[in-house]
This record gives C-alpha cells, sequence and structure tokens, in this order.
C-alpha cells in the first residue's frame, strides 16, 4: 500500500511537524541552526543507509529517518511562517499607510470590506513594515462602493488586533483571520482616505474580478432577481453577499450549504463538463497534452473568476493533480494524487491544516474516494434511473460519514434529511452549472441568453423551494450535538475499523472496534457526568449588557438586559457555542425588576440574588443601601450600570470577597473602580478586558 503512495506518507509526517510546531512551544521556538545540523546529520545517515547493503528487512529504519527529515521540514517552514507573522503595533496613534486592494470589496449594509497589503508611510516608525494584510471596513459612501481590486489607497487609521474571544465557546475570530495570515482590522472613516491610484498585483485576478462582476450584472439584467439571483450569484460565482440569512438558513438545514460555496463539488462539475466537452481530443499523446492543458487553463480561469477563494483554489489544485496524474500515468492511486495537492497547499501555507474548510473538503473527498464504490456495490439495480439514485444516495452518505465528525465538533449541527435533499440538489447544482456555462457563453446573444436566463431562474426556483420544504420534516435538524476532541479521534478510528473489518474481512479488528466503542461510551459517560453534576455561575462580557447565567445540572437561567433579547446576533455569536458543551438548551428571561424565585435554587430579592448557597449583590445604583451594625456577608458583588458605584461604601456594609465588574459599565467607570478596588485591596475581574468570568460551585 506504502509502496504506490509515496505522498500520503510524506504528508502525514510533513503534518506532524506542522501540529508539533502548533502546541509544543520548545519545538517553535528552537534555533535554525540546530534544525539545519540536524538535518544535515539525518540526511548523511539515510544516503549511508540507501547505499550500503543492510538487510531487507532493516529497510523501514531508512524510511523513518526519512519521515523525520520530512517532519523537520515541516518544523522548519511552520517555525518560518511564525517569524514572519508579526502581530505588535508600533503605535497607539493613528498612523498614514499607503495600501493596495487585495481581495474584492465586499459591501455590507455600513461598510466596504476589504483586505490590503499596507506599507507605512511614516519613515519614522520601522515596525509597522512587518504588516502585511489589514482587513478594513471603509464607511460606506459613493466613493468606497466603487472600489476594486488593485486599487492604491492612502489611509489614516489606527490598526487593531482583533480581540481574543472573551466568552466560553466564542468564536475565535482573530484565529479565523490569521489563517490567512491577516491579523490586523481597522475602521476607515469617509474622510481619512484617499484613492491614488490604480495597480493589481495580480492583471489575471484584475481581469478575472472584472469578468466576474459583468456576469453578475448580466444575471440581474436577464430576469434573475431576489433569491434567485442571490442563489445563482453564489453557486455559479461564490458570491453570496446579497443573500437573506433565512436563506442561508434553509440551506444549512437541508446539508445543502456546500452548494453554496464554489468548492469541490462546483469545480468538478466544470471539469466533468469541459472533460466532456474536449472527449474528442483522446487518440493520441500530442491530443492527450492539449487536453490536459485546456483543461488546466479553464478550471483555473474558472476558479480566478470565482474570486479564488481558498475552497476554490483547493478545488482547482486537487482537480489539477487528477488532471496531472491521468497524463503522466495509466495506473494512478487517488489517495496519492490527493496527498499531493494537499501537500502543496501546506507548503505555502502550514496554518490551513487548521482551517475548518480544508478539512471538510479533504474529508468529504477522501471519504467518497473510499466509501462510495464499496458500499454503492452492495445493491444492484438494473432500472438505470434507481441505480442513480442509488449512486447520488451513496455519493451524500459517503461524504458525510467523513466529514460529520468533524462538523458536530466545529458547528454542534447535524441535518438528518442530507440524504433525500442530495438526492434533488446534485442533480439541479449540475444542471444550474452547466446553464450558468451557457449562459455566460450566450450572453451577447440577446434572445438566447433571456431564454437560458429563464430556464436558470427556473432551475434556481426548484432548488430553493426543495431546500425551503426541509425545514416542516420531523426532526429537520438536530442541534447541540457535543463531540470532543478525543470523541472525534475515536469516531474516525471506530468508521474505519468497521468499514475495514466489513469491506476487506479483517477479523482480528473485532477487538479494536469494540475498544473503540467502549471508549466513545467512556467518553459519553464521562461527558453526561460532568453536565448533571455541574454548577457554576457565568457573568458573560458582552458589550453594553449585563449578562448572568445559573447553571445546575441540565436546568440553567440566562439573566439578560432588554435589548439582548432582542439582538439575536449577538446571542449566536458570544453564547450559542457554549450551550453544546455544558448541555444546555436556551432559555433566556429578561433581568427582572421585583422580588421572585426564577428556579427552585434561585431566587432574587431587591439587589440580592441567592443561587444554591451562594450570596450575589447586584450594584446598578438604582437603590440606596447603608451600614448596619454588622456587615453582611456576600460572596460575589456585580458592578452594573453607569451609576456611580462607591466601593468604599461597598466596603463597609458588606464583608464580600470578589468584585465583578460587568459589561454594562462604561469605560470611565471601569477605571475608578479599579483604582479603587486596588486602593482597599479588594479583587476585582473586569470581564470587559479579563473576559467573562465563570465560578464553578
Amino acid at each position: 500500500m506504502w509502496s504506490i503512495r509515496p505522498f500520503v506518507r510524506i504528508l502525514l509526517f510533513f503534518v506532524i511537524g506542522i501540529l508539533l510546531t502548533k502546541y509544543i512551544t520548545i519545538i517553535s521556538n528552537i534555533d535554525f541552526g540546530w534544525l539545519i545540523m540536524l538535518t544535515v546529520i539525518l540526511l548523511v545517515a539515510v544516503v549511508t543507509l540507501t547505499l550500503s547493503k543492510i538487510p531487507h528487512k532493516y529497510n523501514w529504519i531508512t524510511g523513518l529517518l526519512f519521515g523525520v527529515l520530512i517532519t523537520i521540514s515541516g518544523i522548519f517552514i511552520s517555525t518560518e511562517k511564525l517569524n514572519s507573522e508579526t502581530i505588535t503595533i508600533s503605535s497607539e496613534n493613528p498612523q498614514t499607510y499607503f495600501a493596495n486592494i487585495i481581495s474584492n470589496p465586499i459591501e455590507t449594509n455600513q461598510a466596504v470590506k476589504a483586505i490590503v497589503r499596507t506599507k507605512d508611510l511614516n519613515t519614522n516608525i520601522t515596525n509597522n513594515l512587518n504588516v502585511k494584510k489589514v482587513l478594513c471596513y471603509f464607511a460606506k459612501d459613493s466613493l468606497s462602493t466603487n472600489l476594486k481590486y488593485g486599487d492604491l489607497v492612502a489611509f489614516t487609521s489606527k490598526l487593531t488586533i482583533p480581540a481574543e474571544p472573551m466568552n466560553p465557546g466564542e468564536f475565535d475570530y482573530r484565529s479565523f483571520l490569521g489563517v490567512d495570515g491577516i491579523f490586523f482590522t481597522t475602521y476607515i472613516s469617509s474622510n481619512n482616505w484617499k484613492l491614488i491610484g490604480y495597480h493589481p498585483s495580480n492583471y489575471i485576478i484584475a481581469i478575472a474580478g472584472s469578468i466576474r462582476h459583468k456576469i453578475l450584472n448580466t444575471l440581474s439584467e436577464n430576469g434573475l432577481t431576489g433569491d434567485n439571483y442571490a442563489v445563482a450569484a453564489a453557486v455559479l460565482l461564490g458570491y453570496d453577499d446579497g443573500m437573506e440569512q433565512q436563506l442561508k438558513q434553509d440551506y444549512i438545514m437541508a446539508g445543502a450549504m456546500h452548494i453554496l460555496c464554489v468548492s469541490g463539488l462546483h469545480v468538478g462539475i466544470i471539469y466533468l463538463v469541459l472533460s466532456f466537452v474536449l472527449g474528442f481530443l483522446r487518440n493520441t499523446r500530442f491530443n492527450n497534452i492539449l487536453r490536459a492543458i485546456i483543461l488546466l487553463f479553464l478550471v483555473w480561469a474558472y476558479a480566478a473568476v470565482t474570486g479564488l477563494s481558498p475552497s476554490v483554489q483547493r478545488a482547482s489544485l486537487m482537480i489539477s493533480a487528477f488532471i496531472i496524474g491521468n497524463l503522466l500515468t495509466r495506473h494512478r492511486d487517488t489517495y496519492n494524487t490527493l496527498a499531493v495537492s494537499a501537500l502543496l497547499l501546506l507548503i505555502f501555507n502550514p496554518n490551513l491544516i487548521f482551517n475548518v474548510g480544508f478539512q471538510l473538503s479533504y474529508a468529504a473527498v477522501l471519504g467518497i474516494i473510499t466509501f462510495h464504490q464499496p458500499i454503492y456495490r452492495l445493491l444492484y439495480f438494473k432500472n438505470s434511473i434507481a441505480d442513480k439514485i442509488w449512486s447520488i444516495t451513496v455519493l451524500s452518505f459517503a461524504a458525510q460519514l467523513a466529514t460529520f465528525p468533524i462538523a458536530t465538533y466545529y458547528f454542534h449541527f447535524f441535518p438528518p434529511w442530507f440524504w433525500l435533499t442530495n438526492l434533488f440538489t446534485f442533480p439541479l447544482s449540475f444542471l444550474i452549472i452547466t446553464c450558468g456555462l451557457v449562459f455566460v457563453i450566450t450572453s451577447w446573444i440577446p434572445i438566447i441568453s433571456q431564454l437560458v436566463g429563464m430556464a436558470l431562474s427556473g432551475l434556481i426556483f426548484m432548488l430553493n423551494y426543495i431546500v425551503g420544504m426541509v425545514k416542516f420534516l420531523p426532526v429537520s435538524g438536530i442541534e447541540n450535538i457535543y463531540t470532543s476532541l478525543p470523541m472525534v479521534i475515536t469516531i474516525y478510528l471506530l468508521i474505519i475499523f468497521t468499514f475495514l473489518l466489513i469491506n476487506n474481512k479483517k477479523i482480528h479488528l473485532i477487538i479494536p472496534l469494540c475498544l473503540s466503542i467502549i471508549t466513545i461510551t467512556i467518553l459519553m459517560t464521562y461527558y453526561s457526568f460532568n453536565v448533571l453534576t455541574q454548577k457554576k455561575v457565568v457573568i458573560y462580557s458582552i458589550n453594553k449588557h449585563s449578562v448572568f447565567e445559573f447553571i445546575d445540572g441540565r436546568n440553567q437561567v440566562i439573566m439578560a438586559d432588554s435589548l439582548l433579547l432582542n439582538d439575536k446576533g449577538k446571542y449566536d455569536y458570544q453564547i450559542k457555542n457554549s450551550r453544546p458543551q455544558w448541555g444546555l438548551g436556551k432559555n433566556i428571561i429578561e433581568l427582572p425588576e421585583r422580588d421572585t424565585i426564577l428556579n427552585k435554587k434561585l431566587y432574587k430579592k431587591g439587589n440580592f440574588l441567592l443561587f444554591d448557597d451562594l450570596v450575589i449583590f447586584i450594584d446598578d445604583g438604582k437603590n440606596q443601601y447603608y451600614p448596619l451594625n454588622t456587615k453582611q456577608y456576600v460572596d460575589l458583588i456585580i458592578v452594573s450600570g453607569n451609576k456611580r458605584t462607591d466601593i468604599k461604601r461597598l466596603n463597609e456594609i458588606f464583608n464580600m470577597r470578589n468584585i465583578v465588574i460587568d459589561s454594562s459599565v462604561p469605560p470611565w467607570k471601569r477605571k475608578r473602580i479599579l483604582k479603587e478596588c486596588a486602593e482597599f485591596g479588594n479583587y476585582c475581574h473586569d470581564v470587559s478586558s479579563d473576559g467573562a468570568l465563570v465560578l464553578n460551585l
């Protein structure tokens, strides 16, 4: 197996090097001199062993040494990438920058978003010369909406480093941007920037972007409007900025979100259509080479027009590896070809291994090439239509089998009707993309382009209708699924052992298979035990809001102000992801004004809360409290709102252990409270700067 798949081994050792660099600090800080010396020693050892006549049974030593060399290469490249990414800012004050827009600007409700490559215009400051990419938000006006790839701008602004997650389970936006080498963001007001020229860093991408813009205009001019236009733009060109959130949610519930993101499915369909059209170029060696060159050109031309997103780059490189593999050898190995494409991407950007899209893309393709044929052969249908239905069902099942552990780990959601949806969406997406190609080719012919546009609109309407119906089915989506990283690894081992046992009849794998099942059972039992026995109080860090949560087993109450109750976006972004981890559902109530019993263990009287044995006082400045003969004991004081708080007076009234400043407190008040707490020796936790406070009782 390994002899025909050398790049699979190389990829595995290279990934080990990346992971060691990421998670073991001492390796990421190792001096390059030691790496070079170790590399030379290993090279000498490999060459010596290769040239010497050692017994065949010891050849594994040479392979192992070669693997260590590849691992060192992974460490070297990852470390070099890490060292080149400086995330320090030389000044707290706004600076002037010269920038080149290197992405297609995206228009949002309040701004125009674009990635730029910067250079500091202030020659007295050198640290900012290390800044490579900045995510800029230009204030939305008539000038910013006309920005395009390749524009040169000068702007004055303060660069900021994206904040780390402040709440349990919160989306890590800093890491998300960091995978693409973006470590700074900034907002630029209308009077703080100027367009100074046009000089695209890549003229091919600039031309492709112009073509993309013309195709989008042509779509809207030929009868595609509303949701039909939004889906056409997303499916054909990867432009999903005009899509309503509810429509996106319908596709997520149906397990068909991959259709809206130009990726392997779309590039694969383009390849199949083009390969069929160029089928006549097969008879001679010259024709085969010409066909491969044309296919490579057209695949990458399509990738460029769609914006060369990371998913498109992955898919195009994957298809390119298959095209070249078909040309070079008759007996190609699919796994080896797949490994080549992944290795090339990771050499250019080792951080891609931590990108969810990268993981899902390669897992899906790996699942299809591994499971599709063995499962497909389990049933035979004489009827061609039944056979196609079975093949599509197996295809979607194979992809889902390989991706669901990763998907549930990151998104905590599983669409149970994916197999039914894909029976319709796969053929429809093939027809939509094919029809889209015909539309682009005939767009200059008035009557024909209108007819093709009508057909395209009809196909998209059918797609949206089918996807929209899924939410009316019973159990349309399973939410709040929790899978830990050890559980994900064990599930994959279980899938592999089960497949090898059934397909290859390897009976000895029954033992590791049973051990995998036992391990999963233990992990799930451990998780359930922790959920049922948990007791905690959480004070969240959500800007300008007071949000407290009280958890007892699977029972919980989130107390929030009325503004947060009406802002679903903030809840989904900053709180929702902690629900699966703690085994909880959504149960938010507004902060009560009156005395009340919220559940059997949570009581509120005035500004006092009693949860289990924990006494909490909320100092919002609305009520006045005075010292008594003896101090009142409280475990926690939460300072809330913008009214004055007197720490000295609180010390006179209460025998208190901890003070927490919640996110509704304005900056001027936070500074004064922190200063007074330091003077009186009180421990103070400011959730706005220190992140959410989680008290495990």
